[in-house]
């Protein structure tokens, strides 16, 4: 088999895993609210819920933001995962959409906090619906999918508590990974005092915890050793690193994702720390140094500007330093899990994720 027609297959295998996290998105978050739906969901209540205000507060930007699309890749990493510690994926489908959900809830607040106003080609979802919906919906969507996790009968007790305990400690790890992020933007810190390790540090948080999370939970429900899901943890970490580093290349290049996020140079606007950044600003002439912090200090939409930011971070091989280290995390993330999964078509799948993170362009 050639490796145009293995591609294919691997993509077809997304697209039919895609089609059952979609139907059961619909079943639980693509309908309006009721007395029924909030009682599944909290329990009964001893008053009256104003459904039409859950459905305009909720429920319909909720349903406008999944509807948007994406590639739904943390849903399908976990539910191969189970898959090729011997389980059947099906069975579990409801839990692939904890690391779904979370990491469209991370987008909502990313959003907010980086002041952008496009998402997938779309109005984001606080320019559509307004910001205090936007942060109601972003907390909303953090805790929503685990409910279906904590009130299954499908699940032991010991199993409930490890993803419970494994989702706190990631939830938390994002947080500190966005509170670093912000502070970078906002200057707070001396930026050039930054180093390679802390940026890394700060994307296995930011990126790396929604496929860590994916990773380690469907061996959490495949019932894995600890070893296992350890290597599934270390595999989710530096897949979202080479995930980051791929985007952050693509934001100064003619990319799709850099159409869909509001243009190129977008991240530069924002004052945006990446890891070309980190390396230009240690290995750059003092000239150079400077104008790149005055720039990002002035979170300008200058396209002149930001054309001049960008051939800073090209005179300095800023771009080909972030693939070779993307490249690099790639293949430490398939490493991690070589050795750990059987020989499987959804083990052939995750190894093409990984080499899908560092070749695509959305």
């Amino acid at each position: 088999m050639d490796v145009m027609d293995e591609n294919e297959r691997m993509i077809n295998y997304l697209k039919e895993r895609v089609v059952l996290i979609n139907k059961k998105l619909e079943e639980s978050v693509k309908i309006k609210s009721s007395d029924k739906y909030i009682s599944n969901l909290l329990g009964k209540s001893g008053y009256e819920y104003h459904h039409e205000a859950i459905d305009k507060g909720i429920l319909d930007p909720a349903n406008y933001l999944l509807g948007m699309g994406g590639k739904r890749v943390r849903a399908v990493l976990m539910l191969s995962v189970i898959e090729a510690l011997g389980k059947d994926p099906n069975d579990y489908v409801e839990f692939a959409l904890v690391p779904e959900v979370i990491h469209n809830g991370t987008l909502v607040h990313d959003d907010i906090e980086d002041h952008s106003s496009t998402r997938r080609g779309s109005e984001a979802v606080h320019v559509k619906y307004g910001l205090d919906i936007g942060i109601n919906l972003g907390d909303f969507l953090f805790f929503f999918p685990m409910v279906a996790l904590i009130d299954s009968k499908k699940l032991s007790v010991e199993t409930k508590n490890r993803a419970v305990s494994m989702y706190v400690k990631e939830m938390l790890k994002l947080s500190l990974g966005q509170a670093i992020d912000l502070a970078w933007h906002n200057q707070s810190v001396e930026l050039e005092g930054i180093t390679e390790k802390q940026y890394l540090q700060t994307a296995a948080n930011k990126t790396g915890c929604t496929f860590s999370m994916a990773a380690q939970l469907g061996g959490i429900v495949a019932g894995a050793d600890d070893k296992t899901v350890n290597a599934l943890d270390k595999f989710g970490k530096s897949l979202g690193i080479a995930f980051q580093l791929q985007d952050d290349a693509l934001n100064i290049s003619e990319s799709a994702l850099a159409e869909n996020k509001g243009g190129i140079g977008d991240d530069i606007k924002e004052g945006k720390i990446t890891l070309m950044v980190v390396h230009t600003l240690k290995v750059a002439s003092e000239n150079d140094k400077k104008r790149l912090v005055e720039i990002l200090r002035m979170h300008t939409g200058d396209k002149k500007v930001i054309d001049e930011f960008i051939d800073i971070l090209r005179r300095y091989g800023a771009g080909e330093y972030a693939k070779k280290q993307a490249d690099e995390f790639a293949r430490e993330a398939w490493l991690s899990v070589k050795g750990v999964l059987p020989d499987s078509e959804s083990k052939k799948w995750i190894e093409w994720l990984t080499n899908y993170a560092v070749s695509r362009n959305v």
